[in-house]
């Protein structure tokens, strides 16, 4: 019977992200997981003839990243991000430009979809969370070691609209995960008929919270921009009913609110909303390069600390976003954060998501037992200071250039 090989990396710095930075740090694996990480000292002696040792001098070792938040199915629309900047806040504007520009070119053809899929996965994801239309999105991530976790998105406000999206998603297979888009798209029915869904199949209930002003405006009055937009798309809001509430308010009196639900975006949340997500253990993601791009302001994510949740990181669409990049979100929000310690940036973007996603046990940290793929980056001029490492990988952005470890 063959003899299992091992390997032994060692490195001059080694961040677990779940345990304390290692400096002369080494990881040893096996059969694709990691069986041991600790202190090259003490590791060496695990080193027999069946392992391979490899020197990552110069380097950092980390755990895999995770984007918490993706819409694949409009990578072909990435030119809109470039050649095209809204006015500060006009999300709206902007919405209808994405509709346009998305009936002019049709659906994304599945290798431009791969394609983006591949740029995340070289870009140090290995998993990913990603939302779209069309059901053939889950196939995106077949032939990929990364893992994509796919999410059917529907829409239906009120009226014939809901009913419609209602009789959709009695119609999926079970087998597919099913969200809603947003509180100001999707109706109570809806909204409760998904979660109920959520809690049978077990799979994550991910939906835009809180993003803009619009919204907020929309969800407290029934007016606003956001009111003027979805007339124009046909919406028949004589059949809503505005809450009259915030957004997080909202869900939770719709009973959506628990640790199987993402709150992607989380800008325009108040000291009240955001005790009752951590009240609530509601999961919750960032996507600062979008948020930028559209101009509707930065997520409190110094009162989400103070309340003990970590919020994940997520790109978010590439057709809202410039940088369609992990390594840039955490550019982004060090700048728009810079009193958060980068320690707390790194593990938003690899332990937050992986927790969210139901894959802590597997990826987004160094630990005995999680997969062995791992990322190896340069560290110019940090040495194996901690401290200097860690500001890098958080502020280099584009950058950062990195290897993997299968």
């Amino acid at each position: 019977m063959a003899t299992e090989t091992r390997y032994l990396y060692r490195a001059p710095l080694v961040l677990p992200v779940i345990s304390p930075p290692l400096v002369d740090g080494a990881v040893l694996t096996a059969d694709e997981r990691v069986l041991a990480v600790g202190p090259w000292a003490e590791l060496r002696g695990e080193a027999d003839e069946s392992t391979k040792v490899v020197d990552y001098d110069g380097h950092a070792l980390l755990p895999a990243l995770v984007n918490a938040h993706c819409h694949l199915e409009l990578a072909h629309l990435d030119f809109l991000a470039r050649d095209y900047q809204p006015e500060p806040g006009e999300i709206t504007a902007w919405i209808r430009r994405l509709l346009a520009e998305r009936q002019e070119c049709g659906a994304i053809a599945p290798e431009d979809a791969m394609l983006a899929f591949a740029q995340l996965f070289a870009g140090g994801c290995r998993t990913v969370i990603d939302i779209g239309n069309d059901p053939a999105g889950a196939a995106v991530g077949r032939h990929f070691r990364a893992r994509l976790l796919f999410h059917l998105e529907l829409l239906g406000l009120s009226g014939e609209r809901e009913e419609a999206a209602l009789a959709r998603l009695a119609a999926c297979p079970a087998e597919l995960c099913c969200t809603g888009h947003a509180p100001y798209s999707a109706g109570a029915r809806l909204l409760r008929a998904l979660k109920e869904r959520t809690l049978a199949d077990g799979c994550l209930l991910p939906i835009h919270v809180a993003e803009s002003a619009a919204e907020e405006e929309f969800l407290l009055s029934g007016g606003g921009p956001m009111a003027d937009f979805l007339r124009e798309r046909g919406v028949d809001l004589a059949a809503f009913s505005p809450p009259g509430c915030s957004a997080v308010a909202w869900l939770d009196r719709l009973g959506l609110l628990d640790e199987r639900t993402l709150c992607v975006h989380a800008v325009r949340v108040s000291r009240e909303d955001v005790a009752l997500l951590a009240d609530r253990k509601a999961g919750v993601c960032l996507c600062p390069g979008a948020n930028r791009y559209l101009g509707v302001g930065k997520a409190p994510l110094e009162l989400l600390l103070e309340h003990d949740i970590l919020p994940a990181l997520g790109t978010d669409s590439p057709a809202g976003n410039p940088h369609f990049s992990l390594w840039r979100e955490m550019q982004t929000l060090r700048e728009d954060h810079p009193a958060v310690a980068p320690a707390t940036v790194l593990a938003m973007a690899s332990r937050a998501g992986a927790r969210l996603a139901g894959r802590e046990k597997e990826t987004g940290v160094i630990a005995p037992g999680v997969e062995s793929s791992l990322l190896a980056v340069p560290c110019p001029a940090a040495g194996c200071d901690p401290e200097a490492a860690l500001e890098y990988l958080t502020t280099a952005g584009g950058d950062v250039r990195l290897e993997w470890i299968e």
